[in-house]
């Protein structure tokens, strides 16, 4: 009998779970509700993809709202108030300040670092400390 790298003898195969689709359709859903952000206009850039930052930042929040998600569903009403407080509120504070946040530099319209000379430079330049410093 020859091996199947494809077959799972527990059960029938599912479809696997295409985590980045999950992580967008939740991303522009939940952009889609928000109606207040601070400054006006918003500061955006519509290569948001391009701020590691910003990915990271989203990604946080995606993951904390399917942890709010299943706390409701576990007894905690307060669970998806709290996310909004405590997560939405205070990453949304960071990524759409329009004087330090990453897409001070961006324009809805102009585009990606439309405001920056050197669109090569790192903001936060950093490298290793030497070997003999203690971490």
């Amino acid at each position: 009998m020859a091996e199947h790298d494809d077959y799972d003898s527990t059960g029938p195969e599912e479809d696997p779970v295409d985590v980045r689709q999950m992580f967008l359709d939740w991303l522009t859903g939940h952009l889609a509700t928000v109606e207040v952000v601070g400054t006006k206009p918003t500061p955006w850039c519509t290569q948001w993809w391009l701020h590691p930052e910003v990915v990271a930042r989203f990604k946080a929040l995606w993951q904390a709202s399917m942890q709010a998600d299943a706390s409701v569903m576990d007894g905690d009403a307060g669970a998806v108030s709290s996310w909004w407080i405590n997560h939405w509120d205070r990453h949304a504070a960071v990524i759409f300040d329009k004087n330090n946040g990453p897409f001070r530099d961006c324009d809805p319209d102009q585009g990606h670092l439309y405001r920056r000379k050197d669109t090569t430079a790192r903001i936060v330049p950093a490298s290793m400390p030497p070997v003999d410093i203690e971490l």
